[in-house]
């Protein structure tokens, strides 16, 4: 996702798996309640990380997504 779009407050240490994402989920009520809310506006925080893959089509994103998931 494009920098510019990226959110600026998730949760994190919410560590139950996303299958469909690949990674561990962010928002909901559960993440809510166990996580620790991240802002990114706060000293330190940022949401920048890597650009690589931003320009891909979905379907490219995708197919990305699923081969990593055979490894």
């Amino acid at each position: 996702m494009p920098v510019e779009r990226r959110p600026t407050e998730f949760y994190t240490g919410y560590d139950v798996y996303d299958p469909k994402n690949v990674g561990f989920f962010t928002s909901g009520a559960d993440a809510e309640r166990v996580g620790f809310k991240y802002q990114v506006c706060m000293p330190g925080n940022s949401n920048a990380g890597h650009t690589f893959g931003t320009e891909l089509k979905d379907n490219e994103k995708w197919d990305l997504i699923e081969f990593m998931k055979t490894l």
